[in-house]
């Protein structure tokens, strides 16, 4: 009876503060530079396990167009942001014709397209 009274007093509200939602902290977005600015003209979402997917996108920085494929994985931060606020998105959320700012988990490949997976992208509206 007295184990019974102790998980109640103490089990349950300890249970109850762990599955709140208080204590899921948020994703941190990355406050570095972006590795890319750039325009979607593509969204494709992906089967494979562990890949959300991979957008085409091209940059327009002094007059030289590059294109881009952005692989998109679970691990991916995907944020959107309005009037310079930044809120959590999803690959979902990736249409063609927005802007989006990109930072790379890791070099991008040389080859044409350009090819790199995402640490984070914002969606800039």
């Amino acid at each position: 009876m007295k184990l019974v009274k102790l998980l109640v007093s103490v089990g349950l509200p300890m249970l109850v503060m762990m599955l709140s939602p208080g204590c899921v902290s948020a994703p941190k977005p990355l406050e570095t530079a972006a590795d890319l600015h750039c325009f979607v003209t593509e969204v494709h979402p992906s089967g494979a396990r562990g890949t959300t997917g991979k957008t085409f996108a091209e940059s327009h920085a002094d007059r030289i167009v590059s294109r881009y494929i952005v692989t998109i994985d679970d691990g991916a931060l995907v944020f959107r942001q309005h009037d310079g606020v930044l809120r959590g998105a999803t690959f979902e959320t990736l249409e063609s014709k927005q802007w989006l700012r990109v930072w790379f988990a890791g070099p991008v490949e040389g080859s044409f397209p350009l090819q790199g997976t995402a640490k984070q992208i914002v969606i800039v509206e």
